[in-house]
Order: C-alpha cells, then structure tokens, then sequence
C-alpha cells in the first residue's frame, strides 16, 4: 500500500473534522438565550458535530483497511453520510425562524460548503480505489 493509496482517502477524513471543529466553534449556530436555555437550532449543531465525528471514524477505517470490497462499502457509506449532512441544517432539523440570526447566516452555509466539500474528497477516494482495484486485478 503506497502512500498515495493512504492519503487520498484521508482527504474526506480531515474535511470531516474540519466540519466537527468548525461547526461547533467559529461556524457555531445560535448562542444560548439570556436565561441559559438553548435555541432549537443548537440540536442541529449537535447532530452536525455527530454526524461529522462518524464520517472522520468512517473515512478515517476506510483509508487503512486493505480489504477492497470492504473499503469500498465503507467509502460509498461515508459518502452517502456526507451527502445526508448536507441536509442536516434547515432540512432535517429546524433552524431559527429568522433569517438572519447566525445559524441562517454563518452555521447552515459552512455545514453546506463543507459537506460538499467532505462528499467531492468521497468520491475522489471512492474512484481512487475503484481504479486501484482494476488496475491491480488487469
């Protein structure tokens, strides 16, 4: 296994945890209300922080396991995630009702740049090893 073979699919990996990091700091959604209480979109940031953990557990695996059938299912299947976080902001969980409170504005734009970002490094690593596994079977 070459290091090319290694580091192309490690690119969806770090994406996602750029997403993790960024989603739950400088590209956080809503700050807590005055009382303490949280917005409803701060569980969209938490199922965008999850979501995002498991596609770097998930890209991370694939990246290391020599197995190719089992690299490919576990790259279409972080692919298929990153394609779903996509909708996590605004689709699957609700955002603020006004538009121009921070999670519309900041959180929903950087969880979407990011996830298509995460999903091109997908299928970029998912071709790489589609490729490699035709190339060494030819």
């Amino acid at each position: 296994m070459s290091k090319k073979d290694v580091i192309i699919p490690l690119v969806p990996a770090a994406l996602s945890a750029l997403l993790l990091a960024g989603g739950v700091t400088v590209f956080s959604a809503c700050d807590p209300k005055p009382d303490g209480s949280w917005m409803q979109c701060h569980q969209c940031q938490n199922s965008v922080a999850a979501s995002s953990a498991g596609l770097v557990v998930f890209f991370g695996t694939a990246a290391f396991v020599k197995n190719k059938g089992v690299r490919l299912a576990l790259q279409a299947l972080s692919l298929i995630g990153a394609i779903v976080v996509f909708f996590i902001p605004g689709v699957i969980c609700p955002l603020c009702m006004m538009k121009t409170m921070r999670c519309h504005t900041v959180f929903q734009p950087f969880v979407r740049i990011m996830s298509v970002l995460v999903a091109g490094g997908g299928v970029a690593a998912l071709v790489h090893t589609f490729k490699k596994d035709r190339a060494s079977q030819a």
